[in-house]
């Protein structure tokens, strides 16, 4: 290890830093709230365990919840330790289940040699559970046999988070439905009423029927992903924490191979992630834990995560040694009082009051935001310096029509869906039209894509000369004829859709139809082509999941969901010099700007 490094940034350290740095040997839990130095404590300890033990570098497991979260640990680290930080485990929890899977795939043979599900193949697979199912009346209403589809899911998804098989759910189901039955003050035991169940445990009565029918739900959907090897997303965390829990010698092996386990943001992990903890951890009385977090951040259920899992680790580790960072490298004082933290500003940045513009409509105050950001920029304020924060995906759209309004360029950083991007959009009207081959409403729509360079009264000529009742061979007839350029690119990449693969099909519409000529000659090429290539990711998804999926399936994926309303999600990521940056707060969660802006702060909104 290059000790000076070590040295250099060891003795930039508060008293608090240094102690959580020191502290290589039991559990230890630090409290650390926003910007107080966790990834330099976190970096820093893991070099102090190399230096000061004889512990190789793949013994240490680091833990933290985001990508973005693995690569600045891993590129702080390696400042500090040079390329024996590439040997260090740092990885999400997800990661690290992966690799777990990957490289003992022989404890996991429900989904040994499985593919990971997309969301729409959710949908498709519980619809067809739903329909098959028997003895399912309350959750596949006559009316609308898939109106609690999504509610299944997402219940589904939150068991999994919290470490519930459907062998557990229905045992806990058992015991409801046995402590409401023994109940003995159900019935009305006189009057006209008598024998009959009390109003007041109907409600109760029909949860617990619900939760039948979500169990039996629950397992026919594991039942079908083990059939067609599949898994989704929560079930890797799942499979490795049943393997861990059911498998000794995997446990062992686990265990001896990491010594030391640092975790960081532990108020984000749920109850399965926290079970893996323990699980590896359980191999000695007083193991080499070391966690950080925050309760005061632990805002959302994140991936089904509570303040009751935070303190947890303070309950089964009663002698752990616990240190609380209070001085801040990133705020105001005036920021850190108004949060109500009990945080003490050391950045040094010269105070100034927060201010609260109040609007008439949801408009005008994002005119005020707007303007003044240009302002600002006007006034040689660097504009990726200035953030703008909401608390939905949704928020960001609004916000971005009003900076193109005044002028003002951004770059969203928060989740997009993608099929709605103007882009995007073309490239579907150009699959779409290849689906339904000469049908006339493709056809139009098509048509009018600027790529093509057409002038709307052509089009509109064409639309008549074709004739509204003309046969799909008579449009196509009177395509070739009128635009032969377009019809030959249709008629070539038809071909190509009935005797080549979907990526292939993708790669020759996005050159041959100036899509990607067009992209590349934008100002804002690099986020034109990120989300080019999310669409391509959740192409290249559906053909690991279905091997040899055709355009017909590609298309019933993407109107499965538009029906459910699931989004094609997307990142822009990076930063964009000259350009302000709009995200979720969530997503600025460890972020450091010059000027933030935080709108739609209306009661029940936050």
């Amino acid at each position: 290890m290059p000790h000076d490094q070590f040295q250099k940034y060891y003795q930039e350290l508060n008293k608090e830093q240094k102690s959580a740095v020191d502290a290589i040997e039991g559990p230890v839990m630090v409290i650390a709230g926003p910007g107080t130095g966790k990834t330099q404590i976190l970096t820093l300890r893991i070099a102090n365990i190399l230096a000061k033990s004889d512990t190789p570098a793949e013994a240490i497991l680091a833990v933290t919840f985001t990508e973005a979260g693995v690569i600045a640990m891993r590129k702080r680290l390696a400042e500090i330790i040079g390329s024996q930080a590439y040997e260090v485990t740092i990885t999400t929890f997800h990661g690290f289940a992966h690799s777990i899977i990957q490289k003992y795939p022989e404890s996991f043979p429900r989904i040994i040699g499985s593919a990971n599900i997309t969301e729409a193949d959710q949908v498709k697979i519980m619809e067809e559970v739903i329909e098959g199912a028997k003895g399912i009346k309350i959750l596949r209403p006559f009316g609308d046999r898939f109106h609690y589809l999504g509610d299944v899911l997402h219940a589904i998804q939150t068991l999994k988070r919290e470490g519930i098989s459907p062998d557990d759910l229905g045992k806990i189901v058992e015991r409801e439905a046995k402590a409401f039955t023994s109940r003995d003050d159900l019935f009305h035991l006189k009057g006209a009423h008598k024998g009959k169940m009390k109003g007041e445990h109907k409600d109760t009565e029909k949860q617990i029927e619900k939760n039948h029918e979500l169990a039996m739900l629950y397992e026919a959907y594991q039942a079908a992903l083990t059939e067609q090897k599949l898994y989704d997303f929560e079930d890797m965390i799942m499979e490795v924490l049943g393997a861990m829990q059911s498998n000794a010698d995997l446990l062992l092996q686990l265990q001896e191979q990491y010594q030391y386990v640092l975790v960081d943001e532990h108020q984000d992990t749920n109850n399965a992630q926290n079970r893996i903890l323990e699980l590896l951890m359980s191999y000695h009385d007083n193991p080499n834990l070391f966690i950080v977090g925050d309760e005061k951040q632990a805002i959302f259920r994140f991936q089904g995560a509570s303040l009751e899992n935070f303190h947890y680790f303070k309950n089964k580790f009663t002698g752990a040694k616990l240190i609380t960072l209070t001085q801040n490298y990133r705020s105001t004082q005036t920021v850190l009082d108004v949060a109500k933290t009990n945080l003490v500003a050391k950045a040094g940045h010269p105070e100034s009051a927060i201010q609260i513009l109040e609007a008439a409509t949801s408009d005008s105050e994002l005119y005020m935001a707007v303007q003044d950001i240009k302002q600002k920029i006007t006034n040689k304020a660097d504009a990726a310096e200035i953030a703008v924060l909401y608390r939905n995906n949704r928020d960001a759209l609004p916000m971005a029509r009003m900076c193109d309004k005044l002028g003002v360029q951004y770059h969203i950083e928060s989740d997009l869906d993608i099929l709605a991007d103007p882009d995007i959009r073309k490239l579907v009207l150009i699959f779409e039209a290849l689906q339904q081959f000469g049908e006339a409403e493709y056809l139009m729509s098509l048509l009018y894509l600027d790529i093509w360079g057409i002038e709307p009264l052509e089009v509109h000529r064409f639309i008549v000369s074709a004739g509204g009742g003309s046969s799909s061979g008579g449009k196509m007839a009177e395509l070739k004829k009128t635009f032969p350029d377009i019809y030959q690119k249709l008629s070539s990449w038809k071909t190509v859709a009935h005797n080549k693969g979907l990526l292939e099909l993708f790669d020759t519409i996005v050159r041959d139809s100036g899509l990607l000529a067009s992209f590349l000659a934008r100002p804002d090429s690099v986020e034109a082509l990120e989300k080019l290539g999310t669409f391509l990711d959740y192409l290249r998804r559906t053909l690991e999941t279905h091997e040899g999926a055709t355009l017909d399936d590609f298309m019933a994926s993407l109107q499965r969901m538009k029906e459910h309303r699931i989004l094609m999600r997307g990142a822009l990521a990076g930063r964009s010099p000259g350009k302000i940056r709009l995200m979720t707060a969530h997503r600025a969660k460890g972020l450091e700007f010059e000027h933030v802006y935080i709108i739609n702060c209306f009661d029940g909104h936050w």
